[in-house]
């Protein structure tokens, strides 16, 4: 006979959080939303992308990344695709860049612009046998009359180059690196090999960026998500090899016997496993017990999802976070290991963020905040919107830009594979496609928004997402509640 449970499912918007007294250690400027991602590891902005083709690609990923958060990339693509947006997340933004690409003193110019418009890179070391001889910019040739000219004929040669010696600090070579005017510092050895090279504008995007999420060599931090299958195995090789920071792996239910065969596979790997998704606190223990480093949250709360129509089966998201927050804790008190927790779906606005992190969440993913960025991967789209004149007949259009969305279970995605179909003829379609209203940059909004969480956190007094969730008081609140704070929509 089926159970009955006593709890119920509740959502982010049927809750408000009631203000405390603000003080001068809480003063919005003062207040931080740093987290951990793992027992071990701080993240500046506790906010990750979904792992969907139509939020994350690499230009997303890096953006986010320097805002300090994390992108995940979207296991759904071929193998090859994933581990490329990999490389070129890793190879953004480096301290010392040891495999910096070089030339040849004879190669022709015609080849440098090759590997210019192939790499995006305007600065080259010139290489002959592993020695450095020169450096050359797009600054020291014309790209058409010079294109037949070798490229010794147009560099700066060594013996006017200001180079750095192996083993200088970083800060040492960023000093150099401004003495040069060159915008390259190359770093060689005793016998005049080339080692590193740092670049100014690397310098310059750690001023821009202070709270970039990265590596112990300054690279920005990215997440690729993987599967319960098997031949996923392969794709884990691939990814490592290419530099990723966090495997995700990613099933839209994650509480089964695929999931620990899956773990006991990718803990080999040496990389942190952020593992979901899951809605109770069963599942929470089962994968805190195999070893994984961070647990995703959620079942059907996403906005393109429909599981919960199609199957019902799942939980309302703020009831998820709140009960497996319970359990991290308790968790934690009996083994002294803190695994973090990572709500996915239902934020539906600024507020919503705030109070997932009010009930205990560490970190947050989201798939439609993110695509409607400039920096998501899908085409940037002109259509007509239905504008009714409230109190009136009338009924108009007006055009705006939007892009592409649709979720990893949609008939669009049919992604087969991670759902668990044999067939693509019998998909069950678990969610909708669609388009988001264009944002403009991240780098323009997302300060904003994670502004408008600080206010949250300063209203209620709390200086660190710890105390929120510690100190923060809750009340849920009635549907004339909701359309009183101006939050109903007329449609």
């Amino acid at each position: 006979m089926a159970k009955l449970r006593d709890t119920i499912s509740r959502t982010f918007a049927e809750f408000l959080i009631l203000p405390g007294r603000t003080s001068h250690r809480t003063a919005i400027d003062s207040v931080s939303v740093r987290s951990r991602i793992t027992d071990k590891t701080e993240i500046p902005l506790p906010l990750l992308s979904a792992a969907m083709q139509s939020v994350t690609g690499h230009e997303l990923a890096i953006e986010l990344a320097k805002q300090g958060g994390l992108g995940v990339l979207p296991g759904s693509l071929p193998v090859h695709e994933q581990a490329d947006m990999v490389k070129k997340v890793k190879r953004y933004r480096s301290g010392f860049v040891c495999n910096a690409m070089t030339v040849s003193p004879h190669d022709r110019i015609s080849q440098l612009l090759e590997l210019e418009g192939h790499h995006g890179y305007s600065t080259f070391p010139v290489v002959e046998n592993g020695k450095l001889v020169g450096l050359i910019t797009e600054k020291r040739y014309h790209p058409e009359k010079d294109a037949s000219l070798e490229v010794r004929q147009k560099m700066i040669p060594l013996s006017r180059l200001i180079t750095g010696h192996d083993g200088i600090t970083l800060d040492e070579a960023n000093d150099k690196v401004i003495e040069s005017g060159i915008g390259a510092l190359p770093i060689i050895d005793r016998g005049g090999n080339l080692k590193s090279v740092v670049f100014y504008k690397d310098l310059k995007e750690h001023i821009t960026y202070p709270n970039a999420f990265v590596d112990g060599e300054k690279r920005l931090r990215v997440a690729a998500a993987v599967s319960t299958h098997p031949e996923d195995i392969a794709r884990a090789e691939a990814l490592v090899k290419e530099g990723v920071d966090f495997l995700v792996l990613d099933s839209s239910d994650l509480y089964s016997d695929f999931a620990q065969d899956a773990i006991e596979s990718y803990k080999r790997f040496r990389k942190p496993l952020i593992a979901g998704n899951i809605v109770h606190t069963d599942a929470f223990e089962f994968l805190a017990n195999l070893g994984v480093d961070c647990v995703k949250i959620g079942q059907g709360s996403g906005s393109i999802c429909t599981t919960r129509r199609v199957k019902a089966t799942g939980r309302g998201q703020a009831t998820a976070v709140m009960q497996i927050a319970k359990a991290r804790d308790s968790f934690f008190s009996k083994t002294d290991k803190y695994v973090p927790i990572c709500s996915d779906g239902g934020i539906g606005s600024t507020g919503d963020m705030a109070v997932a992190f009010a009930l205990g969440a560490d970190l947050i993913m989201m798939g439609k905040y993110f695509a409607g960025f400039t920096e998501s991967p899908q085409p940037l789209m002109e259509r007509p919107f239905k504008v009714i004149a409230n109190g009136t007949d009338g009924i108009s259009y007006v055009n705006a830009f939007v892009k592409p969305y649709w979720g990893e279970a949609s008939a669009r995605a049919k992604n087969i594979r991670r759902y668990g179909h044999k067939d693509s003829r019998s998909f069950v379609v678990e969610g909708v496609e669609g388009f988001v209203l264009h944002k403009g940059s991240m780098s323009t909004q997302l300060p904003n928004d994670v502004f408008a969480l600080k206010g949250s956190m300063s209203t209620v007094g709390r200086k660190t997402l710890r105390e929120f969730y510690e100190n923060a008081r809750l009340e849920v609140q009635t549907t004339s509640s909701h359309m009183e704070g101006g939050t109903s929509v007329i449609k």
